[in-house]
């Protein structure tokens, strides 16, 4: 994860979900060891109601740069009510006196053109709109409304597969999150890039690991512009790795508890094939954690130390189709995690 913080108010960052277990936002690419079959046809249909659907599994790093739709409250200058009302942390501004706000610099313009003491700030919390009347607060000339607010957002991602019939990627396999709220960030607009490299943080039982990825902008190989619990979908413009095979999309009926393995990066950036088992499902109002996975390949533990903070996307295949992506792993206990079938996140995006 890549974090930037100036003035307080944008901090740069894709957030890690925290409880008994923590989000992972990050990739991997590898030559795959497993003994996936070559396909020549991407999509079979036999009737509408049994569709075959083939797609590219990547496990791919990448970097990811988003604006928000409004600007995120992350904090206030001093806790007056006098000055920010009923504005709460997690709330996201888009407008202020019916004038549209993109950015943190929009926000700063209106403020100081208005020559009022009270402003009308519009805001989405929990997907409902609100407005507040907001007094206006003054320093050194400036109009302010005592907020910290946060308008970008930065990181390393992991893109779960290509689909070729479409052209789009799906990627994270959870929602991308203010990393101080813990709230979700409606995306405006979004990139992702090749990353010109990336370095390892090893887990163990009392910390977790991560990617840390550094990349540069000019070129994007995909864009986006939505966020859901179950990741982020998008297209893909740049080149892809056409070394990887086509396998079948599977149901959620298919997965079954025992061997299935994920794709990951390895030192030399290859997609490679780890071992794991699938020990259990889970029964997820949310369901963005559908089963509990644990990493029993002795090779990927002595590189990562199990599931990282970056792994989060990487693809599940068991016999020989992709039936899901890691979304979070354990705090104690790194060998574990959570996954989600694969059904949610073709969904996204359509």
């Amino acid at each position: 994860m890549i974090k930037n913080i100036k003035n307080k108010k944008i901090v740069i960052i894709i957030s890690v979900i925290i409880i008994s277990v923590m989000s992972l936002l990050l990739i991997s690419v590898k030559v795959i060891k497993g003994n996936y079959k070559e396909l020549s046809t991407q999509v079979m249909v036999n009737n509408k109601e049994d569709e075959i659907k083939y797609v590219y599994p990547l496990g791919r790093v990448v970097g990811v740069k988003a604006t928000t739709d409004g600007v995120l409250v992350v904090g206030y200058e001093e806790d007056n009510v006098e000055y920010i009302g009923g504005i709460q942390k997690g709330d996201n501004i888009v407008k202020i006196n019916g004038k549209k706000i993109n950015n943190e610099q929009d926000a700063t313009n209106i403020l100081n053109q208005l020559e009022k003491e009270n402003v009308d700030v519009t805001f989405e919390r929990n997907g409902k709109y609100n407005t507040q009347t907001i007094k206006i607060k003054k320093q050194y000339g400036k109009a302010k409304l005592g907020l910290w607010v946060r308008d970008k957002i930065s990181g390393v991602g992991t893109v779960t597969f290509y689909d070729p019939g479409n052209s789009k990627f799906k990627a994270i396999g959870h929602a991308i999150t203010d990393v101080d709220t813990n709230e979700f960030l409606k995306i405006k607009q979004g990139n992702i890039y090749n990353p010109i490299s990336i370095e390892i943080t090893k887990a163990n039982d009392s910390k977790v690991g991560h990617i840390k990825g550094d990349f540069k902008t000019e070129k994007s190989i995909g864009d986006f512009n939505n966020n859901s619990n179950f990741g982020i979908s998008g297209n893909m413009t740049g080149e892809i790795n056409k070394n990887m095979q086509l396998v079948e999309v599977g149901k959620k009926e298919s997965v079954s508890i025992g061997k299935a393995s994920i794709i990951f990066e390895d030192k030399s950036r290859n997609a490679t094939s780890y071992d794991i088992e699938i020990d259990s499902f889970v029964d997820d109002k949310k369901n963005d954690r559908n089963m509990i996975i644990e990493v029993v390949d002795e090779d990927l533990i002595n590189y990562t130390g199990g599931i990282i903070q970056g792994m989060s996307g990487a693809p599940i295949i068991q016999n020989n189709k992709i039936v899901g992506a890691v979304t979070h792993v354990f705090k104690d206990n790194p060998k574990k995690g959570y996954g989600i079938f694969i059904d949610e996140m073709v969904e996204l995006g359509k």
